[in-house]
């Protein structure tokens, strides 16, 4: 499991459509189902009722795709957190006294 199937969860929940979560995720639908179908696999769940009238999200996917959404959140968060820290760092290293360009 990566953060990046938990998007694809996410999407389609919110899509309700395979063919515009793929888009919208900038890989082909095949891609997008066969890594939702491994995901589903691995959580031992299906998350979604697949048929000609459309995509419906299962009891088991609404719970699950909130705590996708909450996964996806957190690790946005850390990114943010992370590059404030490498800026910060390499302000310093520029701001560094006795350190000359010249």
């Amino acid at each position: 499991m990566t953060i990046r199937d938990f998007r694809y969860l996410i999407a389609v929940a919110d899509c309700l459509n395979f063919h515009e979560a793929a888009r919208r995720c900038h890989v082909t639908q095949s891609t997008l189902s066969i890594q939702l179908r491994k995901l589903e696999g691995y959580l031992g769940a299906e998350c979604f009722e697949r048929n000609r009238g459309g995509v419906r999200v299962t009891p088991a996917g609404r719970e699950l795709v909130r705590h996708a959404r909450e996964l996806v959140d957190s690790f946005e968060r850390m990114r943010r957190i992370g590059a404030a820290f490498k800026r910060e760092r390499e302000q310093a290293i520029v701001l560094t006294p006795g350190f000359s360009c010249a």
